[in-house]
């Protein structure tokens, strides 16, 4: 095969496993180093102090694997059509967490991917898989790879999907032929800076110490702190606020991966007062499958508990402070 016939045969392949973009990236150093110095020296990523370690990998993805030639990215689309509900004493999960844990399915994904590379191939073909794991910068190899661009709420936006999509890589040991960025299409839209109720966001940059996500997910074995915690919205696990009035996102369909569908009704409009009276085997019964496992019992009930703190206070503030 031909360098493009190869390349070619690769993508075909990931997109009859169901991934629904593909794009391959030149491992080189990545020249946003005095972003990312500045971004962790000033505390923006928080508690997230694993951030900071192996700087040099994640500036560098050929020293997380040395024997790389190509970044295989892959976007999977996990849009569902259902809504959040704003109705008093229900909660919000984030989109992403409604269906079964992505790490598991992307990771299987890519697994076999390298399987029918090596079997259909190139028998000699080798390589590394990630799924939001490991020190590598995905969203940086996601634009090189031309997945998509980094908008100003951070995520990366598809021009046919929108920013409804988990990434995985493939880091091979064969070279292939590389993909070109696209363009950034925000353009002067502020819609995502607009929304977010704690001012998270400033163009391109996320202040992860006021980012709702962050301090329901993140931000464990401690209150979520003022004045933060008024300003939940409901939020019990991630947030969806500067991805749910992106434009682009208007061209979201509806995922054909069943596996992200919601599993259960309280997913997607969870009873609070039913939720904080859940006991540590019951929350493990009912989101073990999901992300929403990651927060831990205890840093889930925090959350629930916040926001209902806060309902009960608005409910008895006087009518003219409301």
């Amino acid at each position: 095969m031909t360098l493009q016939q190869t390349t070619t045969a690769i993508k075909k392949l990931a997109l009859q496993l169901g991934f629904h973009k593909v794009g391959i990236a030149k491992p080189e150093r990545a020249d946003y180093a005095p972003y990312l110095v500045d971004w962790l020296t000033s505390g923006k990523h928080g508690s997230m102090h694993w951030m900071e370690n192996y700087l040099d990998k994640r500036l560098d993805v050929r020293k997380l694997y040395p024997d790389v030639r190509s970044i295989v990215v892959v976007a999977l689309n996990y849009y569902t059509p259902h809504r959040h509900s704003n109705r008093k004493g229900v909660g919000k999960i984030s989109r992403y967490a409604w269906g079964k844990d992505y790490h598991k399915i992307i990771k299987k994904k890519l697994k076999h991917l390298l399987r029918l590379i090596q079997e259909q191939i190139d028998p000699q073909a080798e390589g590394r898989l990630f799924v939001d794991s490991a020190p590598i910068q995905e969203k940086y190899w996601a634009r090189q790879a031309g997945i998509g661009w980094q908008g100003k709420n951070t995520n990366i936006i598809t021009r046919e999907m929108g920013s409804w999509i988990f990434l995985g890589e493939l880091l091979l040991n064969r070279e292939l032929m590389y993909d070109q960025p696209i363009a950034d299409y925000c353009g002067q839209c502020t819609a995502c800076l607009d929304a977010c109720p704690t001012q998270a966001l400033k163009p391109y940059q996320l202040d992860a110490r006021k980012c709702i996500s962050y301090l329901t997910i993140e931000h464990w074995d401690q209150p979520i702190p003022e004045p933060y915690a008024r300003q939940l919205h409901g939020w019990i696990f991630g947030c969806d606020i500067c991805q749910d009035v992106c434009p682009w996102n208007r061209f979201a369909r509806p995922s054909d991966e069943e596996r992200f569908q919601p599993l259960r009704p309280e997913l997607v409009a969870p009873d609070l007062a039913t939720l904080s009276r859940m006991s540590q085997q019951e929350f493990k019964q009912t989101f073990k499958q999901t992300p929403v496992y990651r927060a831990k019992y205890h840093n889930f009930i925090r959350n629930i508990k916040t926001v209902l703190a806060y309902i009960s206070e608005k409910a008895n503030e006087p009518p003219h402070n409301k």
